[in-house]
């Protein structure tokens, strides 16, 4: 090979390693954890692939935390997890915001955690498990998930009983972001209020201030987090003993 050709092809080798430096240095790398808290949108696969989105189902994150094991702890709606008489325990977690984008594929994503969990549906649809307190349990991975305790306009700090009918209340959701309402009845462990939902939003956590109160289930309805509180410790497993990451 001549002095010239050798020339010419280090040279050509040189500019091109430039130009990948130069594009590694222009794409931001993805951040290490992913910021997660009340009213983040969740996609769930449903035991489908990434790419099938008629089977990835959307919902929001009512609350995340730690339980008394240590586990970083989400909750979101049961029915998010089942479909008729199908449910999908142990279904991966990821962010809406990035499974749904376009040319998504898994290794890029923050896989958020796995659903250990899924308790019987709302008594409008009970799902395979019967009625219950529509809620379920996922295991967060903590070298994945940053806990934050603020996701748009609404902070949860603190977990109360339902307040006194015609309290004004708040709900965070992926879909429609914070809508707010009044609260008109409290039925067994369920609430009932004037805050809007829509798909996507279910899940929602639903707010007093900084105080969470209920998840969100429908327009409209929801259970409260003491009932849901109460069943976590008495069933026992990831959950139980479940505490706000500001307390």
């Amino acid at each position: 090979m001549s002095r010239n050709r050798l020339w010419a092809l280090l040279c050509t080798a040189a500019l091109t390693l430039a130009g990948t430096a130069t594009a590694a240095a222009d794409t931001p790398p993805r951040p290490e954890r992913a910021l997660v808290g009340a009213g983040t949108g969740l996609a769930v696969l449903r035991g489908g692939p990434l790419t099938d989105h008629a089977v990835v189902y959307m919902c929001t994150l009512t609350a995340i935390g730690y339980d008394a094991a240590g586990n970083l702890i989400g909750l979101t709606n049961a029915h998010c997890e089942y479909d008729g008489d199908q449910q999908w325990l142990g279904d991966l977690v990821l962010l809406q915001s990035e499974a749904f984008a376009p040319g998504a594929t898994v290794p890029d994503l923050h896989l958020l955690g796995r659903v250990e969990y899924i308790s019987g549906g709302n008594p409008v649809v009970p799902g395979p498990n019967g009625p219950g307190l529509d809620y379920a349990v996922i295991v967060f991975d903590k070298s994945t998930v940053e806990p934050v305790t603020t996701v748009g306009e609404t902070t949860v700090r603190n977990l109360g009983a339902p307040p006194p009918d015609g309290t004004p209340v708040c709900k965070q959701g992926m879909t429609s972001a914070r809508t707010c309402g009044v609260t008109l009845a409290t039925v067994g462990p369920y609430l009932l209020t004037t805050v809007s939902e829509y798909p996507g939003d279910s899940g929602a956590p639903v707010v007093m201030g900084d105080t969470l109160i209920g998840n969100q289930w429908s327009w409209g309805a929801g259970t409260s987090i003491t009932a849901i509180l109460a069943d976590l410790d008495s069933r026992g497993g990831p959950g139980a003993g479940f505490h706000l990451i500001s307390s």
